[in-house]
């Protein structure tokens, strides 16, 4: 072929397929599928949305549920022997560095030396350790640190024994 020849070569028309339809055509729009973070973000965001619409029936059975709890922890026994029977034979005040750090020792023939530092029922222990008559017998409520000891232990509180 020539240089200038009128002919052109493997030259194709562009063609205009959308105006065949009488519509343009719409580009597909692929959805992205979600991450798995993004999928976990919005379980989240979902379950949250339902427990706060739902919260005053979670908030009744909490309530009924720890209602019946506390009722077994406030009248719990404790079905392991913490608590031992003494024949108090002496008792004396200790005091500390600490003028409000006062305790008391109690010597007893079966349990060894017991320590207590705090009364029960607010009574100054001063006055609660006076109270102690030597050659009774004591029912001596272990303390949770010293409860597995057998002799020389610490007590939370005393209970006289009648006989």
């Amino acid at each position: 072929m020539k240089k200038n020849s009128p002919r052109k070569k493997n030259v194709s028309k562009k063609r205009n397929n959308s105006k065949k339809n009488g519509y343009s055509k719409k580009k597909s729009i692929i959805a992205k599928k979600p991450t798995k973070k993004v999928a976990f973000k919005n379980f989240l965001h979902s379950k949250a949305i339902d427990i706060w619409r739902d919260r005053e029936k979670i908030l009744l059975m909490l309530c009924v549920l720890a209602f019946p709890a506390s009722l077994y922890f406030i009248s719990y026994v404790n079905p392991y022997n913490d608590s031992t029977i003494c024949t108090v034979t002496s008792v004396e005040i200790v005091e500390h560095e600490d003028p409000y750090s006062i305790s008391g020792e109690f010597e007893t023939e079966e349990c060894g030396i017991i320590t207590s530092s705090k009364s029960p029922d607010g009574i100054p222990i001063r006055k609660y350790l006076q109270n102690f008559e030597t050659g009774k017998k004591y029912r001596a409520y272990k303390s949770f640190d010293t409860r597995n000891d057998e002799f020389d232990f610490s007590v939370l509180r005393f209970e006289e024994i009648k006989e």
